[in-house]
């Protein structure tokens, strides 16, 4: 069995929010007022040993922030992945716009050609045949045939597969942001881990302590070339608001009878975690990004934050480039307590299958977690 450092191979890398997570989480203490401290290792846990990004920028961040491999190219032109075939852990968000439930398509209609990339994730789990595989991806992917698929596919090589789906908030993130993630071990049962923290991080937390007016420093900057009725619509949105707020003599014709969609255009509140930080969370157009009590929507800066990226994560490109490496991270708070499940199984640490766990497919299994609480589940299984 291998030892620590364990070497990680990142597809589909984005910035790097899975790897800062487990490669470098004590740059996370001290991150604004969200009381992160003692974030770490006892011993460097994970190493970063090769990143797959098809974005020139993207990829670029990632080189900026890690000592690793960076290839930058669609993963279906990597012929073979065997070179890495040293690598204990391969981990990796194949992209899930066509997942999305933005995506209005039915679940097992979508014939997106990106829904297919998992295949490509698959392939190198099956060159590389690391002990522990990780995917993560929209909550969508878990009821999809092509995530049933994947699992079945993993199964077929050997690999204990669970899943589960995990709310960033429980684990000290300030946003609620759900996600779903499938692990393999060629070792015993995996698991995941138990929600970590007792107190909910908030807004204010993450970005209480920035300026209301945005200084331009270090990705401070919010959306440019706002127009003079934006503003005016911002002014009647309290905190918790939205386009529902609006004089109807203000609203666009598509807003003035649309139903639902209550966080378009909507207000952040100061003592809430936000919403889900996505790709285009400088538009309150996109959802609820309008500041607390600026009228203007959420920096970079405050985006980043709010996905719990350090003040000193050095980030590449345009801010329309930049916005979406955020919105597309895993947050690397989130991503350091995964690391902890996956060390703690890569060093012996074994879980047990759920029996009977609801899922959406036959296929699918749930294992307890592991965390304060394990001995007393496993023993009532027992």
């Amino acid at each position: 069995m291998s030892k620590p450092p364990y070497k990680v191979v990142d597809l589909f890398s984005g910035a790097g929010g899975l790897s800062l997570g487990l490669e470098e989480p004590a740059r996370l203490n001290g991150l604004a007022n969200l009381a992160y401290r003692d974030i770490s290792f006892e011993e460097k846990a994970f190493e970063s040993v090769l990143a797959v990004e098809n974005d020139d920028d993207t990829a670029e961040t990632f080189r900026r922030n890690f000592d690793s491999e960076v290839i930058e190219k669609d993963i279906r032109e990597i012929p073979s992945f065997g070179e890495w075939d040293d690598a204990d852990v391969v981990v990796g968000g194949p992209p899930c716009q066509g997942f999305s439930n933005l995506n209005k398509t039915k679940t097992e209609e979508l014939e997106d050609e990106r829904n297919t990339l998992w295949r490509h994730f698959m392939r190198a789990v099956d060159e590389i045949d690391p002990d522990v595989f990780l995917i993560e991806n929209v909550p969508r992917f878990l009821k999809s045939a092509q995530g049933a698929r994947a699992v079945e596919i993993a199964e077929d090589m050997g690999y204990t597969t669970v899943v589960d789906t995990l709310w960033a908030h429980d684990y000290g993130v300030p946003q609620k942001r759900k996600r779903a993630f499938v692990v393999g071990s060629k070792l015993g049962v995996p698991f995941f881990p138990e929600p970590s923290d007792t107190r909910t991080r908030t807004v204010e937390d993450a970005i209480g302590d920035l300026p209301d007016e945005p200084s331009g420093e270090n990705w401070h900057v919010p959306r440019q070339h706002v127009t003079e009725l934006s503003k005016k619509r911002m002014e009647h949105v309290p905190p918790g608001g939205n386009r529902t707020d609006i004089p109807k003599e203000l609203l666009p014709d598509c807003w003035i009878d649309k139903r639902g969609g209550t966080d378009l255009f909507g207000r952040l509140w100061w003592d809430r975690p936000s919403v889900t930080i996505r790709t285009e969370f400088y538009k309150p157009e996109k959802g609820r990004y309008l500041h607390p009590e600026a009228n203007r929507s959420i920096t970079i800066r405050e985006g980043a934050r709010l996905q719990t990226f350090p003040d000193d994560f050095e980030f590449v490109g345009a801010r329309t480039r930049v916005a979406p490496q955020i919105g597309n991270a895993v947050p690397p708070k989130l991503a350091y307590h995964l690391g902890q499940a996956l060390k703690a199984h890569l060093e012996g640490e074994d879980s047990q299958i759920i029996p009977d766990a609801d899922t959406e497919h036959e296929i699918f299994k749930k294992s307890f977690p592991i965390g304060e609480e394990k001995q007393s589940q496993l023993a009532a299984f027992d």
